[in-house]
Formats: C-alpha cells, structure tokens, sequence
C-alpha cells in the first residue's frame, strides 16, 4: 500500500484549461506515482463539486469551508494574513488523519496550517519578484500605488510561511534569498498525450497560445501587434498569425485582432497539435507576470522554435543558448528575427535534448525525489 500525501490548494486541477491548473494537475500525477493523494480544496465548493467528479485511482478529493476575511483586512489587501479560524478548522482536519507528506500549492494555501507541520511549498514565483513585475505593468499612478501598499503589508507574513516549509519549489531561478529545488512547468500536450511525434511544420506563420483574459498576455499582443505584425505583413501579405486563447480578450485588443490583416483568433481549442503542425514559430511577446511560460516549454516540445522577449524566456536559459529560443528586444529586432528563423531549414534533432528535458517520466522521478528529501 502507498504511503499518503495531503495535497492543500485553494482550486481545483480541473478543468485543466489553464497553466495553474495544469501545473495543479502535474504535480497530483507524479505524486499518484509513489503515493495514494487527498486533495484537499479551501474555502470553493464549487471546485470541490467540479473535481468530485472525476475518477482517479488513488486520488480523493476534500473541501474545507474558509471564513470569509474580515472588512478592513480586505480593504488591505492582507492576503497571507494567518485567521484562527481557518487554523481552528484545518486541525480538525487533520485530527485522526497521518499523512507522509503534505505538499501545498502557493504560500496562500499554507498560510493556517499547525504550527510544527511539515510541509512542501510548490511556490511559482517569489512575491516580491512577481508584485515588482505588477507594479510596473499598473495602468495608472493610483494602481502603483496600491499594488505597493498591498506588497508592503504582505511580505511579512509571505516570508513567514516559506521560512516555515520545510521545501520550497520554483518553477525557474529565484532572487529571493531562499533555496529551493528547480521543477519546471510540465507543458500540458506532455502531461495529456506524453510523447509525441515530431513533424515539420506545413506553413511558415507564426503561433501565439495563451490566455489573453490574463493581464501582461493581453498587452504583449497588443504591442505585437501595434509595432511588429505591420512590419511583417507590409513584407509578406501571405504570412498568417494566429492567437489562440482559452478565454476571450477584452473588447480593446478584440477590436485591434479584428482590425488586422492576416490575424485570427481561436477560442477555446481542444486539440493543438493540428495548430503546431500548421506552424513554423511561436511567438511570446510578454513583458510581465509570473509562474514560467508553459507555452514556450510546449513548443519546444512540440518542435517549434521561439522569439521571445527576455522576460518570457526566463527560466529558459539553457534553450537560448541552443539556439532553440531566439530573444528580441525593439520591433526592428523582432522583424529581423523571425524572417530569418522562417528562411532556415528545420531540424528534428535539434528540440531531442529539450524533448528528453521535459518527458513526463523524469518530471515524475524528481517530483518524487523533491518530496522524499522532504
């Protein structure tokens, strides 16, 4: 019989239609691998509902109520503050219960656990690195300001609760002073399909995936497609770029995709893999956000080269340095990059070494070393 690991997080895996649930449902995979998994879901009874439907093997799903924040902690934006309450309830969970590991998804889920349980932290991102990255894309003077004042009055109680677990887990390279294991998002076609057979790509247009509801996406196409994509379609004509994005984007940038020539948008697509197959290069024009960009790490893996700015290729590196990801800076760059990446001849054997990077076999294996070094 395996041993139990307790899961905590505030969503569901399911469905798996973004790369924080994606990300969710990896790590319950490589767990299910070495362990029997209770994922216990707070404070959001519909996920738990969503979840309780589906069928694992090994895998049970829990929901705990959370008490609703009090006014003036809201106001504040006091996120990581710790309620006795929710502690109150979290140890009645646990009451009765033994569990060999307990790995929580975020520092927000682990913000009332017991004091003296141990616990692993999948973290994504340090706070300061990710709140900096806010404060600089706010639209407004007003929204700087809040975003420092919401980042001022959390980081006490942030850093508390990764100086009280006992692992923490990044998804690339941290500034935060805090050591930590490297677990890089596993791209999902990996996660869904496993291997998959590389083709070469039947047309030369470029590929974007991601969602354009979420903030720094919506405003890397938007400049995209203001400064870039005339420069490339006043050369070509017959070039094609296509956005695919699991949610609608606002009206603005709606209105600026409908406007442009040779541009489509695609909603909610099932299976990519016809998509990537019908594209030469994707593109990842993001200047800000968090987590890692599970879109670049899939096309790689699915055998298409990248431009990138530098910010959304972090946690990259490596792949820059062969050659497999190519950065750019101003528009004239972008223009002068991606011409010369549809002019060169494409590889089979140059995306092996990333391929054998992110099988979901030696994902798996180091999830589990992470957590029995717990």
């Amino acid at each position: 019989m395996k041993p139990k690991l307790l899961f905590i997080a505030e969503s569901s895996p399911f469905p798996p239609k973004d790369g924080k649930r994606q990300r969710s449902l990896a790590l319950i995979r490589g767990a299910l691998t070495a362990y029997e998994v209770d994922y216990l879901i707070l404070g959001n009874s519909g996920e738990y509902r969503e979840s309780n439907k589906q069928q694992i093997p090994g895998l049970r799903f829990f929901f705990l109520p959370q008490s609703p924040s009090i006014p003036w902690m809201k106001k504040l934006g006091l996120g990581y503050y710790p309620s006795r309450e929710n502690r109150e309830n979290l140890n009645g969970f646990l009451k009765g219960k033994s569990y060999a590991k307990v790995l929580c998804r975020y520092a927000s889920a682990a913000k009332d656990l017991p004091d003296g349980l141990k616990f692993t932290l999948d973290i994504d991102d340090d706070y300061r690195e990710l709140m900096e990255s806010t404060i600089a894309s706010a639209p407004s003077e007003w929204k700087k300001i809040r975003y420092k004042q919401i980042y001022l009055l959390n980081r006490l109680f942030y850093y508390r609760i990764l100086r009280r677990a006992s692992r923490l887990i990044w998804v690339k390279n941290q500034k935060a002073g805090f050591s930590g294991s490297l677990l890089p998002n596993l791209p999902f076609q990996v996660l869904w399909r496993g291997e998959i057979a590389l083709s070469p790509p039947s047309e030369a247009n470029l590929l974007f995936v991601g969602k354009l509801s979420y903030g720094p996406n919506a405003e890397g196409i938007r400049w995209f497609l203001e400064k870039v994509w005339p420069r490339l379609y006043s050369r070509n004509s017959g070039m094609r770029l296509t956005l695919v994005s699991s949610a609608d984007p606002g009206i603005d940038l709606a209105e600026l995709i409908h406007s442009s020539a040779g541009v489509m948008l695609l909603i909610g697509v099932e299976d990519l893999l016809p998509l990537y197959k019908a594209h030469a290069l994707c593109i990842v024009p993001v200047f800000s956000g968090g987590g890692s960009n599970i879109k670049l790490a899939e096309a790689l893996v699915l055998g298409r080269k990248v431009v990138s700015t530098s910010f959304g290729a972090r946690g990259f590196e490596s792949w820059i340095a062969s050659g497999l990801i190519h950065l750019a800076a101003d528009a004239f760059d972008w223009e002068k990059t991606i011409f010369s990446h549809l002019e060169s001849p494409w590889e089979e054997a140059a995306f092996e070494p990333v391929r054998n990077h992110f099988s979901l076999e030696k994902w798996n294996q180091h999830l589990i070393g992470i957590l029995d070094e717990s």
